[in-house]
C-alpha cells in the first residue's frame, strides 16, 4: 500500500508555478532541517551485548510478536532479555564472562507477553557432569518509556509487576504475586508440606540434607525406590523449568523444587493438589548438574525472609511428611518422627503428610 503523503509534502507538490533562486534556497534549507529532525526522531540502536552473548539463549516461542521494545536491527525479545540477564547476574553476583569460564550458560524463556509486560523463567545451567546445581527462577517484566523493569520471583519487584499485570490467569496471577511477596508472608514453624511422592507410601532416602548446590544451606534431600512416581509436596501453581524440573509455588510462603524427572509432564502453571503426577525419578539434567542413579532432588524455597526471600532454606530443624530434619555432613544427617525413630540415608521413609 502506498503510504500517505504528509502535508507538508503535498503542499509543495501543488505549487507549480516558478519559485525565485531565494525562495529555493529557503525551501532547500527547509527541507534539510525537516530531513534533519526526521533522522534524529528514528530509534537509537539498543544495546543487547547480554543477550546476544555466546553463553545466553533466548526464547519467546508465542511471545515475541506482542512484546513492544524492539529497535532498528535489534529484536523485542533481544531487548528483554537483556534485562533478565541483567537482573539474573546482579542476583547471583557474577558476570557473563565469570560463568562462561564455568561452562554456565543462561536461558531466558519468555512465555507470556501482555499490555506492556512479560512473564517467563530465567535459568543458570550448571556445568553437565559435575557436582554443582542450576538456578532458576521465575520473572515478570514491565515495559515502560523505553525501558523494561524486571523482578525475579520473591522480591518485591515480581511481586508488583505481577499483581499489576495482565499476565496470566487472573486467579493464579493473584495467588503467586502474594505467595511470593516477602512483605506478605511470614514465618512460620509449620512448613505444612510433605514429601515428594505420595501420602501413605514410601520411598528411600538415598541422600540427606544437602545444598542444592555446593554448600549451605542444605535446603535438599534425594528420594528413590518405591513406585518411582514425583508428586506434588502441597498444592499450589506448578511451573515446568525446562524438561525434567518443576517448582510448585505454594500458598504458605514456600515453593518445592523436583529435578531430575522422567516420563515427564509439562506444567505451564497449572493449579495443582497435593499428590499431583509431576513424572518419575530419573536422571535428567535438563539444566546441567549430574546423578549418580534415577532419583527424585527435592528442595525447599522460602520467600518469608525479605533478605533471602525466592531463594532455597535449609531443612535443618523444618518437619516435611511428619519428619523432622537435622544435616550433618553434606548428604548425612537424618530425619526422626516421635513414636517411630530415627532415620538415616539408605533407609525408608514414610510420607505422613502433613
Amino acid at each position: 500500500m502506498t503510504p500517505p503523503i504528509s502535508p507538508a509534502f503535498r503542499v509543495r507538490l501543488s505549487r507549480t508555478r516558478f519559485l525565485g533562486a531565494a525562495t529555493l534556497s529557503l525551501t532547500a534549507a527547509a527541507a534539510l532541517v525537516v530531513s534533519a529532525g526526521a533522522a534524529q526522531a528514528q530509534p537509537a540502536p539498543v544495546d543487547t551485548a547480554l543477550a546476544t552473548a555466546p553463553n545466553v539463549e533466548v526464547t519467546a516461542d508465542g511471545a515475541a510478536e506482542s512484546l513492544p521494545g524492539a529497535a532498528p536491527g535489534t529484536a523485542a525479545e533481544d531487548v528483554l532479555a537483556d534485562a533478565v540477564v541483567a537482573d539474573v547476574l546482579e542476583a547471583r553476583g557474577t558476570g557473563l564472562s565469570a560463568l562462561d569460564a564455568r561452562d554456565r550458560d543462561v536461558r531466558i524463556d519468555i512465555r507470556e507477553a501482555s499490555d506492556g509486560s512479560a512473564f517467563g523463567v530465567a535459568i543458570v545451567t550448571a556445568p553437565m557432569g559435575s557436582e554443582e546445581s542450576p538456578y532458576a527462577w521465575l520473572f515478570a517484566a514491565d515495559h515502560e518509556g523505553s525501558e523494561w523493569t524486571v523482578g525475579l520471583e520473591g522480591t518485591e519487584e515480581f511481586s508488583e509487576i505481577l499483581s499489576a499485570s495482565t499476565l496470566l490467569a487472573e486467579e493464579e496471577r493473584e495467588a503467586v504475586a502474594a505467595s511470593t511477596n516477602p512483605d506478605e508472608v511470614s514465618a512460620s514453624t509449620y512448613i505444612g508440606v510433605g514429601l515428594p511422592f505420595s501420602i501413605g507410601s514410601s520411598m528411600v532416602m538415598t541422600g540427606g540434607p544437602h545444598g542444592f548446590s555446593s554448600g549451605h544451606p542444605y535446603s535438599s534431600v534425594d528420594f528413590a525406590g518405591g513406585n518411582g512416581q514425583a508428586r506434588a509436596a502441597r498444592g499450589g501453581y506448578a511451573y515446568s523449568l525446562c524438561t525434567g524440573w518443576t517448582r510448585v509455588i505454594h500458598d504458605n510462603g514456600y515453593s518445592t523444587d523436583y529435578y531430575h524427572l522422567e516420563d515427564y509432564q509439562w506444567l505451564p502453571g497449572n493449579n495443582v493438589g497435593v499428590g499431583h503426577y509431576l513424572g518419575r525419578q530419573g536422571n535428567s539434567l535438563c539444566a546441567g548438574g549430574s546423578t549418580t542413579g534415577a532419583h527424585i532432588h527435592f528442595a525447599l524455597r522460602g520467600y518469608t525472609d525479605p533478605n533471602a526471600a525466592g531463594w532455597y532454606v535449609p531443612l535443618h530443624g523444618r518437619t516435611l511428611g511428619g519428619w523432622t530434619f537435622y544435616e550433618g555432613a553434606a548428604y548425612g544427617g537424618y530425619v526422626y518422627r516421635s513414636g517411630v525413630g530415627t532415620v538415616y540415608p539408605g533407609g525408608s521413609v514414610y510420607n505422613y503428610g502433613f
